[in-house]
């Protein structure tokens, strides 16, 4: 299975390319016991991310992954996830809270 998101590939300025980001394709993390996974309705970007994108810190690695900061609902849960069940309404900072487009699943 696959995910979309969105990608910085490199550092450019922002005064010539109107969109740093591009959307790619990339294997859906699977979640593990204690964990949920969540279909992402909307996904927001930090501070510090709004820094790499315009060029004013450069990140650890590249290409990466941005945006952790989501809101969806639950698409599926690990066995030890009781709290949540598919179908609630959930959000907040993600984990693994960047990826690298090269990292595996």
């Amino acid at each position: 299975m696959t995910m979309k998101a969105m990608g910085l590939d490199e550092i450019v300025s922002l005064d010539e390319i109107e969109e740093p980001l591009t959307l790619v394709d990339m294997p859906r993390l699977e979640h593990g016991d204690g964990e949920i996974r969540i279909g992402v309705s909307a996904c927001g970007v930090c501070h510090a991310e709004l820094d790499e994108i315009e060029g004013r810190t450069v990140p650890t690695v590249l290409p990466v992954v941005l945006g952790h900061e989501v809101v969806g609902r639950v698409a599926a849960s690990g066995a030890e996830a009781a709290k949540f069940k598919e179908g609630d309404r959930d959000g907040g900072r993600t984990s693994p809270p960047r990826r690298r487009r090269s990292d595996p699943p």
